[in-house]
Parts: C-alpha cells; sequence; structure tokens
C-alpha cells in the first residue's frame, strides 16, 4: 500500500497508527520523511512510506499561502510577516482598518513586547503557530460554495 500526500498531513502518523508502534519517525514540520521507506503491517500487508510531494512551482500566490499557512512547506520559502497578515486577512476584520493595529493588539495579548514596542516577528510566528495548533478554531482556506 503506498501512502503519499503534500508535506506535514500525518502520512507517517497514519503508518504509525495502522502498525501499532513507532515505526516511522514524525514532525510538525514539512521534510520529516526524506526517502522511501517500507514498513511491514503483517505477513501479507506493507506500507510504503513517501515524502511529500508538492508540484514544481506554485503558480498561484493563495496556493503557496495556504500550504505554508499549515506547514505543507518550509518557513524559509515565504516570509512569516507575510504569511501572518495572511492568516489574520482570511478574518476579513473591518473595525480595525490597519493591519499594524491588528498585529499591536495581538502583541498587547501575547505581551510581545521590547522596549516600549511590538515584537511584530513574535506575534507572525504567534499568529502561525497558533492556527496550527488549532487555537484559531476549525477554519478552512478553501472556498466552500
Amino acid at each position: 500500500i503506498l501512502i503519499m500526500g503534500v508535506p506535514n498531513v500525518g502520512k507517517s502518523t497514519l503508518i504509525n497508527r495502522l502498525v501499532g508502534r513507532k515505526a516511522t519517525n514524525v514532525g510538525n514540520r514539512p521534510g520529516v520523511t526524506k526517502n522511501l521507506e517500507w514498513i511491514r503491517i503483517n505477513d501479507k500487508v506493507e506500507l510504503l512510506d513517501t515524502p511529500g510531494i508538492l508540484w514544481p512551482k506554485l503558480d498561484e500566490e493563495e496556493v503557496a499561502y495556504n500550504l505554508a499557512s499549515m506547514t505543507a512547506i518550509k518557513e524559509e520559502v515565504l516570509d512569516s510577516e507575510d504569511i501572518a497578515i495572511y492568516i489574520i486577512n482570511r478574518y476579513s476584520l473591518t473595525k480595525i482598518e490597519d493591519i499594524v493595529d491588528i498585529l499591536d493588539e495581538i502583541g498587547k495579548k501575547i505581551g510581545a513586547f521590547r522596549n516600549s514596542e511590538t515584537d511584530y516577528d513574535r506575534v507572525y510566528k504567534r499568529v502561525i503557530k497558533d492556527l496550527q495548533d488549532g487555537y484559531l478554531g476549525k477554519i478552512t482556506f478553501d472556498n466552500i460554495n
């Protein structure tokens, strides 16, 4: 049985559950599985764990931000500031018009200050982590009609 999908969606975790033991390494980041690996479930079934796969070029910016928001692509590919602002803008906040005001408000709530100024880098990382950890609730970046 071949197990494949985009990076960081739980392929190795699924295999470990099916096998009933830690047969593969897992991590909350893309690139943990680096090679093809056969794992035997029983004498009749073997699973092939694969590294995550993506198309070679992400032509649509929205697709790239969706994948980056959920750690399907490495953090180095897109700037954390851009990812955090993308996530925040998905909420269509109309009461606060300036994104800096929103970032400052988040900074106040999480105590992200240095020398009486918002530590924006810390805010960006927190917004991304909160989304990935489920603290922002059940949300989707897909358009559902």
